[in-house]
């Protein structure tokens, strides 16, 4: 049987983040981050916010990757990426924003296109689906893969300080104080032997 299943791992300043990633869901998305892994574009890169959209009841997502210069305005230089413009929505996938899902934002100012910036769930966020609260639109974020191993890695993370600085007004107390760094990202076909 052909598995339609492929594994990121991310390897972070605070522990590894291991996703089973849903390459027969959503194989568009599955393919713009393993071309973004493979190019090295989250190397280097950070978590750097973590937020609940205002539901204290709730356990907030974090959310990082290349662009974090641009919303924290700490004055490191932005890479040069591609941004993805068909976004596979939920409602498409049969995927969901659940506790462990992993996505991708997007460009809501502007073109509504993906962003190579992955974020992940701590709770159930039914309004990120198709269909939710997205604006312009109601298509939704494209929801790829869920954490296999390291999602208390993924708490820790959530629970940092949110006293950074923001390049963008409506991040203000979602920055971490101290971002986390994404060391390395390893795109692979098989389970990753610390997952095994």
């Amino acid at each position: 049987m052909t598995s339609t299943a492929a594994y990121l791992t991310l390897a972070t300043s605070a522990g590894n983040i291991v996703i089973t990633v849903h390459t027969a869901a959503a194989p568009q998305t599955t393919q713009y981050v393993r071309e973004l892994a493979e190019a090295g574009r989250f190397d280097g890169a950070a978590f750097y916010r973590s937020t609940n959209f205002g539901v204290d009841s709730r356990r907030p997502l974090i959310q990082g990757g290349p662009l974090a210069p641009l919303f924290t305005g700490s004055g490191a230089p932005i890479p040069a990426v591609d941004l993805l413009e068909a976004v596979e929505s939920t409602g498409a996938t049969g995927l969901a924003h659940v506790r462990g899902t992993v996505s991708l934002a997007r460009d809501l100012f502007s073109t509504g296109h993906v962003l190579p910036e992955l974020f992940i769930c701590l709770d159930d966020y039914p309004e990120l689906d198709a269909g939710g609260r997205t604006e312009p639109d109601i298509v939704g974020f494209p929801a790829f893969g869920s954490v296999t191993t390291g999602l208390d890695v993924v708490a820790s993370i959530a629970a940092m300080e949110t006293n950074g600085a923001s390049a963008v007004e409506r991040l203000a107390g979602e920055v971490l104080t101290k971002p986390v760094s994404i060391y390395r990202a390893t795109f692979e076909t098989r389970p990753p032997e610390s997952s095994i």
